[in-house]
């Protein structure tokens, strides 16, 4: 399978359009600052059990991420990573607040 990134860049755009333009919403407070995370290694070997977690940080990883709106900063794929826990963050937050209303 392979993973066609225009795609995926117009389906995160449109959920982002209509949680903006159709439900209103554009802010989300980050109630739960913190995450737990997997190291590289063991998040995608389901054929253990994962012993070891790292915490992450929604507050760094907005930081991180937002500061690519500065021309001075330079993106680099890695910042993906950063980006990833937000929009789980947001699709968990958000689908229970909007489920009720059809999302």
């Amino acid at each position: 399978m392979e993973l066609d990134l225009k795609v995926l860049k117009a389906v995160i755009n449109r959920l982002l359009d209509h949680i903006i333009e159709v439900r209103g919403i554009t802010q989300v407070n980050l109630e739960q600052p913190y995450y737990w995370d997997l190291p590289t290694e063991s998040l995608y070997d389901v054929t253990q059990k994962p012993e070891d977690f790292d915490v992450g940080s929604l507050a760094d990883d907005w930081e991180f991420v937002s500061s690519l709106l500065d021309e001075q900063t330079q993106p680099v794929a890695y910042q993906l990573t950063e980006v990833a826990p937000l929009l789980r963050y947001l699709g968990e937050v958000l689908g229970e607040k909007l489920a009720g209303k059809g999302g």
